[in-house]
């Protein structure tokens, strides 16, 4: 297979990913909507949700066979030589790895520091996100046991139930894609908060904010720490984490997190930075 063809695979998926995934935030929960509990506590999910969870797991079983292949394109000499691909590929993998986080404790301080509970709330809910789907990411990567690209002797269908658990765990923890998660949730929490405060900025902000996830997750190609494969169940389990946030807090807007976080107020005196909220000791 030329790499011509693969590179042409890659940039479909490149493509793809953030198109869907736009598809997918387009407004709240709409009449469509399934409940899955009865007891009212969870998500709900749209058919277009659902619709983009059935995509990732055949995206998944349509790179699988692509892995080695990819690999063995992007780790080629001219393109791993190039400096300004190398440059890229870390600033992308640094935005998908602490990056959200900080983006996350950013947006609290300013929306603090400019008396903004919008900007705050964001900065919380955005965080909320990026944990759940590093939650969610993790345990599968314990499940799933698969052997980093870059592992000694890695196959692209070397998976062991549990080994992700293990101690000296870290060659085995390649499926799915915790950055690629992170980032895609990010991108779903600040497209879904922005669309509340002006649909017509979300319009703009959405395709930039879930290109820029995709481009986090070609990141980790091109460095070789994670296959083809290990992508899609990531960008799906980042987008349904961050909505699943955003939507939660829609129905809860008296969340502990909420009251206790974006009411603090945060002002700057003299050398220092005073922070003030209030503490409940009873009713």
């Amino acid at each position: 297979m030329g790499r011509g063809i693969l590179l042409a695979s890659l940039c479909a998926l490149a493509l793809a990913l953030p198109a869907f995934a736009q598809g997918s935030t387009a407004g709240a929960v709409d009449s469509n909507a399934v409940q899955m509990t009865e007891t009212g506590l969870g998500h709900l999910l749209s058919r277009r949700e659902i619709a983009f969870g059935s995509a990732a797991i055949l995206a998944t079983g349509m790179l699988a066979p692509l892995d080695r292949p990819i690999q063995r394109s992007l780790q080629s000499e001219d393109l791993q030589d190039n400096r300004g691909l190398r440059r890229v590929g870390r600033a992308f993998a640094l935005a998908g790895g602490p990056g959200p986080f900080v983006a996350g404790g950013a947006l609290y301080l300013a929306g603090r520091g400019t008396s903004s509970p919008r900007l705050a709330a964001l900065g919380v809910h955005l965080t909320e996100g990026v944990v759940v789907a590093a939650a969610l990411t993790g345990l599968i990567k314990g499940v799933s046991g698969r052997a980093l690209p870059n592992a000694a002797s890695a196959e692209p269908g070397d998976f062991s139930f549990g080994r992700g658990f293990h101690e000296a765990n870290g060659s085995f923890v390649s499926f799915p894609s915790g950055h690629t998660a992170a980032s895609f949730a990010a991108a779903a929490v600040v497209t879904d908060e922005v669309s509340q405060w002006d649909s017509s900025a979300a319009r703009i902000v959405g395709p930039v904010a879930y290109s820029a996830a995709t481009l986090v997750a070609l990141s980790r190609l091109y460095q070789n720490l994670h296959w083809a494969s290990d992508l899609p169940i990531g960008a799906a389990i980042g987008v349904l984490s961050g909505k699943s946030v955003v939507s939660w807090q829609r129905r809860h807007p008296e969340n502990w997190l909420d009251r206790h976080l974006v009411g603090l107020t945060v002002a700057p005196d003299g050398h220092r930075l005073l922070v003030a909220g209030a503490i409940p000791v009873g009713r």
